[in-house]
């Protein structure tokens, strides 16, 4: 589905995909958009009411992850096959395949400058690949458990990654080290995502909870509860000034980000990595392996090394290092008319209030949450011991009442 901040303006839903779809992204035009689903394909949408659409036969498992690379042109879709696969977007041309994992591969992205790509897989390792020469240039392991997300930190000179075990990690590849490590959650995390100045993360758990970690002061700031259920979905706009969160409660809620506020007021911003750094490191060209000693960190993981071994299918280095361009707007591509659902806004009373509101929560019966009787029984648990604590001040302030009144009459 598209929505519009504008109520006179109605949402758009497509019907084209035969089953669930696990991935969605916006070209950073705007103009189409990207969805990955467990039918096997990714399909380009003009967002629009005609319904165009053009239908990728990607993989042989279901697709997980699908993004954009910077400049729009090229697509990284990541599948349960164990293969990461490049696309040019506007030829509709499969570029190459990097095969090196072994288990289902969760999530894949494109580095800022669409040199490199991240990848994270259920064999438990986080590898980065160069796209020059289509070889796999370091290999982080996770010992503990598998990431479920990956993505480059903004500055491009880190990677970010959420963890089944309820814990986010941040690897510098300068110096192929664990950089930060966070137990964020109770529950598994299923996306982590960068605020855009690069200083904040935003994560979404199993436990229902979102959390805001400052990167530069190493902690949590906040904890955000509006979900029912698990967070599944996370994305920042553009400028960073809101945030939306997906949940398996079936709620989709728009977020206002007010802890920006204080970097935004600062002459000279915060900075998590250093730019002269990345740009030194960008001009001597991608991370070459290097040999890293652990065994003095307690319960890191370690990195593996190894000699780098070409893993792409059918790889065309021109392409892939200096694509030509399209010729002409991506959506002026010609695709196949799919079905489209109009909803008319102004009929859905229970997301009135939330968007009126100045981005507040929606108030309606659909974000009630249900809850087993374990959890009422210690909510009102919760209460009666509340009440407790305010009948005893109150008995408390009526003694000393009674003093004060005691003395006035002497």
């Amino acid at each position: 589905m598209v929505w519009n901040f504008n109520e006179s303006v109605r949402a758009y839903k497509f019907y084209a995909h035969k089953d669930v779809v696990l991935d969605v992204a916006y070209s950073p035009s705007g103009e189409v958009i990207a969805s990955a689903s467990r039918d096997r394909s990714v399909r380009i949408w003009v967002p629009k009411i005609q319904g165009q659409s053009l239908d990728f036969r990607a993989h042989m498992g279901a697709v997980r992850s699908v993004q954009f690379s910077l400049d729009g042109q090229r697509l990284v879709t990541a599948s349960d096959d164990k293969s990461i696969k490049v696309w040019m977007v506007c030829r509709r041309r499969f570029l190459a395949s990097f095969t090196d994992h072994t288990n289902w591969v969760r999530s894949a992205k494109f580095s800022p400058d669409g040199r490199l790509i991240v990848s994270c897989s259920d064999d438990k390792t986080i590898r980065v690949w160069d796209m020059g020469n289509g070889q796999c240039i370091k290999t982080f392991n996770e010992i503990k458990g598998p990431a479920v997300d990956v993505e480059f930190h903004p500055s491009g000179a880190a990677i970010g990654s959420a963890n089944v075990g309820g814990c986010v990690k941040l690897y510098d590849l300068r110096t192929d080290s664990l950089h930060q490590h966070y137990a964020a959650h109770n529950g598994a995390i299923n996306k982590a995502k960068f605020h855009p100045n690069g200083n904040f993360m935003l994560t979404g758990s199993q436990d229902s909870t979102m959390k805001i970690l400052d990167l530069l002061e190493g902690r949590p700031i906040y904890t955000l509860k509006g979900h029912c259920s698990a967070v599944t979905s996370l994305a920042f706009s553009g400028d960073g000034d809101f945030f939306a969160s997906g949940g398996a409660d079936r709620q989709l809620l728009l977020w206002k980000s007010n802890f920006d506020k204080d970097d935004r007021a600062r002459k000279r911003p915060r900075q998590l990595i250093s730019s002269k750094a990345t740009k030194s490191k960008r001009d001597n060209g991608p991370s070459k392996p290097l040999q890293v000693d652990y065994d003095d960190v307690k319960d890191s993981e370690t990195i593996e090394k190894q000699s780098p071994v070409p893993s792409v299918e059918d790889l065309d280095l021109d392409i892939i290092s200096e694509p030509k361009l399209c010729q002409g707007p991506i959506a002026n591509l010609p695709g196949e008319n799919v079905r489209v659902e109009v909803i008319n806004m102004r009929q859905k009373k229970p997301f009135e209030k939330g968007h009126i509101a100045k981005f507040g929560l929606p108030e309606s019966p659909s974000r009630t949450c249900l809850q087993s009787p374990n959890q009422t029984s210690s909510v009102v648990e919760s209460l009666s011991q509340q009440v407790e604590s305010l009948r005893d001040t109150v008995v408390l302030l009526e003694e000393r009442l009674s003093i004060v009144e005691d003395e006035l009459k002497k």
